[in-house]
Parts: C-alpha cells; structure tokens; sequence
C-alpha cells in the first residue's frame, strides 16, 4: 500500500503539475464569497460554495472558457500577467502567489542541498540562551544547538527520517504533549511541505516524505487535501516543558543567504515575562546540569 501511495503521488507532481494549479484555483474560488469581491448578491441562494467561474474570470480580465479551461488543468505555458490577475482575483497571499507561478513553470532539476556548513553551526552554537536550529526543505532538522534539544527532544538520538518535523508533530507522542495545540503547529507544517514541495518538485527525499505520510496519518492527509500554502515566519506556541513548566515562545524563521531551501528558526520569549525566566532556567541547566536542579513553574494555562 504504501509503494503505491509513493508511486501515485510521485507520478502526480511529475506529470499534472497543471491540474494541480487547477484544483489549487479551485480551492481558492471557494474560500471566496461574493460580498469578498464586492459582488452584491440581495440574498440569493447560491448552488456553489464561494465564487462562480462566471465570477472569477471577468475579475481577472480573462474570458470564462479560459478560465475553466485552466481549472480543468487544460492550459500550459500561462503567463505571468495572467497568473497575477487570477491572484489578485482571487485574493491570493504572497506564498499562494508563487505556490501558483512554481507550478505553471517548467520544474526545477535541482534538489535542495541538505549541506549545513561548519559556520553555520558555529552560528547556532554562538545562541547558548536561544534554541535554533536549521530547517531543510522538507521542514527536516539539518542542525541545532543544545537549548534547541532540550526544548523539544534530543535530536542527536533520532534517525534522520525521524528527525523531521511531519514525523515529530504526527508521530511522536512527547512532541504531541510538549505543544498545547499540536494542531496548530501540524497545519503550519503541512502548509510549509506543500509550497516547499512547488519549489522542488523534483526532490525525491520530498516526495517520498509527503508519500509516505499521506499513508500512515489521517490528519497530515486532511490538511494536505485544505492545499494550504505558506512561508514559515513568525508565530507563537505555547508549550508544557516537563522540565521548567509553561513557555509561550515567539518562532522566527528568516532563510539563509546563499544557502537556498534553509531556514534558521529561533525561539524566543518576551522580555522580563515568566517564559524568558523558565527559558533561561533551562539555558543554566543544561549548561551546567550538576548545579542547577529546574522544577516546573505554575500549571498549565489553557
């Protein structure tokens, strides 16, 4: 079963990148209603769910027929004038705007480099009070530091399939515990796997991956069928470390120069709150475990 699941979704990228872009368009259509375009609609009952083809195409300055045609997959070698007007149409985000260019061009040959350079673990390394790591395309974990460690898990002790972060938020029950809405960060994911995966369609370690997933959790294949897109930026999680209590930490990611399809992510706390105290109490523990000796900090906060 999951041979075959790998084989289908491999062969899908490969060969209907443009009905991909349709049934992407199509999702997007719906999530639309016409007061969101300012179409006046006096309270009719409407047969559709979001926008009409009939109602998205004149938005666009495109004619109705091209404009199905293009949802059904029908079209190649669309424009970028016309790829814009669809977004703009269409309300798309920044990262729905390229996820929506990645797949009307040719795909790229090129599979990311999973290659951390010694500087850049001598830069993590340099963030003793701060978790960082490196995050690959695949939303994989190439490099850490400590905190980053004993914040979620020892990273060093996981094989390199398990130390991914689809495997962590789907399939590991101390992640699972660690985050107090593990959904929030599995949607993050899902939606980070599925534009990276439009960059690099070609990356079979990435479609293996999302095969492979797809196969062994109902809840990555639900979101993966939602075809949300998004960029990996900024987001706060509250989390329940068993070691110094509750920590609400801010994620950024900003990708590396010179170094495509790598994310350094950090976590931080703000300044002079409970979290920053709890982080840096984690920060002298693990610096020098035989000195301090953390407990947890207050209950959990729902």
């Amino acid at each position: 079963m999951t041979n075959t699941w790998i084989s289908w979704y491999q062969w899908y990228m490969a060969m209907n990148r443009a009905a991909e872009l349709g049934e992407f368009l199509k999702s997007r259509r719906a999530r639309l209603e016409p007061a969101d375009v300012g179409i006046g609609e006096s309270g009719r009952w409407r047969r559709v769910v979001g926008l009409r083809r009939e109602e998205v195409a004149p938005l666009a300055g495109i004619g109705v027929d091209y404009y199905t045609r293009l949802e059904q997959g029908r079209v190649q070698g669309v424009s970028n004038e016309v790829l814009d007007a669809v977004a703009d149409a269409l309300r798309l985000t920044p990262a729905e705007r390229e996820y929506v260019r990645n797949l009307s061009r040719p795909p790229s040959t090129e599979p990311a480099s999973r290659v951390v350079r010694p500087a850049v673990q001598d830069l993590l390394d340099s963030l003793a009070d701060t978790p960082a790591y490196i995050l690959g395309p695949m939303a994989d974990i190439l490099a850490w530091n400590q905190l980053a460690s004993a914040l979620f898990v020892d990273f060093a002790k996981l094989t390199v399939q398990q130390r991914n972060w689809s495997h962590l938020l789907f399939e590991d029950e101390r992640i699972q515990a660690l985050f107090d809405d593990p959904m929030i960060g599995a949607r993050d994911n899902v939606a980070f796997l599925r534009l990276m995966n439009s960059r690099y369609p070609n990356d079979t370690e990435m479609t293996d991956l999302i095969a492979r997933m797809l196969t062994r959790s109902t809840t990555f294949r639900d979101l993966w069928d939602k075809r949300n897109v998004a960029e990996k930026s900024y987001c706060e999680y509250l989390l329940h470390h068993p070691l110094v209590g509750d920590m609400t930490l801010g994620f950024q990611g900003a990708f590396l120069p010179d170094e495509p399809g790598k994310l350094l992510v950090t976590y931080t706390a703000a300044r002079e709150s409970a979290s920053a105290d709890r982080l840096r109490q984690l920060s002298a523990h693990i610096q020098h475990p035989d000195r301090t000796h953390p407990t947890p900090i207050g209950g959990r906060t729902h």
